[in-house]
């Protein structure tokens, strides 16, 4: 039997399912109605279908193609739901492992062997679930050395209800560390998508910016879409300590949407790093950092012998009386690609010194001292034969980077 559904459930169809029906004529009136039992289309959690699977790697064949390696790797031994993945050398053995956040089951942490395998350590090393032993929706991620001593802790995002997961590296293990670092009930209420910990106002310590947006109807709204929500930013401190700044996300005018990938860079090359939110059904914020009175900055390209971002390499320097480690990397936060430059807030100093790569290739390079306030290319070898790294009279054009053109959303938050 065909039926055609007009009017009002016609019109309901797109906003709700039906479970059951039944026709029947309850008004005894010699036509067949209808009876629906019927659901609003929401979130369908991974615990509903309980289909976890592997990650897969890929080995660059060197003539375009790639294969996969991922069972000889390893990474067949354990399966997942992930969602954000980080690449970095966790344990300090020069080589470059991968944190994978999972939605629903417990991350992972892939230990680079060096001998083409790597072994999952996430559960041994206090980074696959909480401290209540729980795992979580695990969604951005990001990783840095929050604290200055040398290693990388990692900061995964998750569902409403699920705080972040501050993972502070111990060196031997991480141990969470959400309430001490500030994060743990701040966080509850918003589901977090796209995140970055960088530092936002250059008083050289690093901050944090998530973007918020539901996957699943609540009963507090702030706009007329149920799943949009605030944004956040938090101001760092030494510790780490976050901070909430106020106005809520840095903006004059709350911004309220269904926010998921955020990138992050200085789009204009001023030392401010900006944000660019990708939101559901919406169109994307520009957030242009006009923070006041940030501080001085230094801005690194890193590039590898064929000019290309040498993803991977360690920045170390020394900042007034700190030792100072950020990484080059790309990906990070929620699909998403960043800036691969490396930013250093310096707040009042004018000056770093003993700015130091490790290549990707392990090797170290020490470029020596730069004032504040420029872009700087370092190259490969060139401290040794140059005395200085090179520096571009237009660090823009060389780098390829366009001035900000175009409305702006302005951020002047508390920070």
């Amino acid at each position: 039997m065909r039926t055609e559904a007009r009017g009002e459930i016609g019109q309901a169809r797109f906003r709700r399912f039906a479970a059951v029906v039944r026709y029947l004529d309850w008004r005894q009136s010699a036509e067949v109605e209808c009876f629906s039992l019927t659901g609003v289309p929401d979130y369908c959690s991974p615990r509903t279908y309980d289909l976890p699977t592997s990650s897969t790697l890929y080995h660059n064949n060197g003539d375009g193609t790639f294969s996969d390696v991922s069972e000889r790797a390893g990474l067949r031994e354990a399966v997942g739901n992930g969602l954000g993945v980080v690449a970095g050398d966790f344990n300090g053995d020069g080589r470059v492992d991968l944190f994978v956040a999972n939605d629903g089951t417990p991350n992972h942490l892939w230990l680079n062997q060096g001998n083409g395998r790597f072994r999952e350590a996430g559960l041994l090393a206090g980074c696959a679930v909480d401290e209540d032993g729980r795992p979580k929706a695990g969604m951005g991620v990001h990783a840095a050395d929050t604290d200055d001593d040398g290693r990388l802790d990692l900061l995964v995002v998750n569902l409403d209800g699920e705080s972040d997961s501050f993972y502070r590296n111990r060196g031997a293990f991480f141990s969470d560390d959400t309430a001490a670092v500030g994060l743990r009930t701040v966080s509850r209420p918003f589901t977090r998508f796209g995140m970055a910990l960088l530092d936002f106002d250059n008083d050289g310590y690093l901050d944090l910016y998530e973007a918020n947006g539901r996957v699943g109807r609540q009963s507090a709204m702030f706009s007329d879409d149920p799943y949009a929500e605030p944004n956040l930013l938090f101001r760092g401190a030494a510790g780490p300590r976050f901070d909430e700044a106020k106005p809520r996300g840095g903006t004059r005018t709350l911004l309220v949407g269904t926010s998921r990938g955020a990138a992050f860079g200085d789009v204009d090359n001023d030392g401010g790093i900006d944000v660019v939110v990708v939101n559901r059904d919406g169109r994307p914020y520009l957030l242009h950092n006009v923070v006041k009175a940030r501080g001085h900055w230094l801005l690194f390209r890193v590039v590898d012998a064929h000019g290309r971002d040498a993803l991977g390499a360690e920045l170390t320097m020394s900042v007034g009386s700190r030792s100072i480690r950020r990484d080059v990397r790309a990906a990070y936060s929620y699909l998403a690609s960043n800036d691969p430059r490396v930013h250093v807030g310096l707040g009042k100093e004018t000056r770093v010194r003993g700015v130091t790569v490790r290549w990707p290739d392990g090797a170290y390079e020490r470029f020596g001292d730069f004032a504040a306030d420029e872009i700087v290319v370092l190259h490969p070898n060139a401290a040794a034969a140059l005395g200085t790294p090179r520096r571009h009279p237009n660090a823009a054009a060389a780098l390829g980077t366009p001035r900000c053109r175009g409305p702006k959303i302005a951020v002047e938050g508390s920070l």
